[in-house]
């Protein structure tokens, strides 16, 4: 697999550093990124209109009704080829 490696924040731990250093060296501890921009990390989309969201659910909602009438009709065949005959 191919990993990126975005960024790295490392620590040394037994260095003591004066306060002229901590100054100086502020940005090895403190990275900064301008305009990252990460993979993924888009704009968040904009809410729905109401008069989309009421045709999704009314067109949603038609579809739901012709697929139960369908599927009561192809019922009702299947059991009447099923029914038993006598002659």
């Amino acid at each position: 697999d191919n990993h990126d490696i975005i960024s790295l924040k490392l620590y040394q731990l037994t260095v003591e550093r004066t306060p002229e250093e901590e100054k100086r060296d502020r940005e090895v501890f403190l990275p900064v990124v301008d305009n990252l921009k990460l993979p993924g990390m888009e704009a968040p989309l904009e809410p729905m209109s109401g008069l989309a969201l009421f045709l999704i659910v009314f067109f949603s909602l038609v579809a739901l009704v012709f697929a139960i009438v369908i599927g009561i009709i192809l019922y009702n065949k299947w059991q009447e080829q099923n029914r038993k005959h006598f002659y």
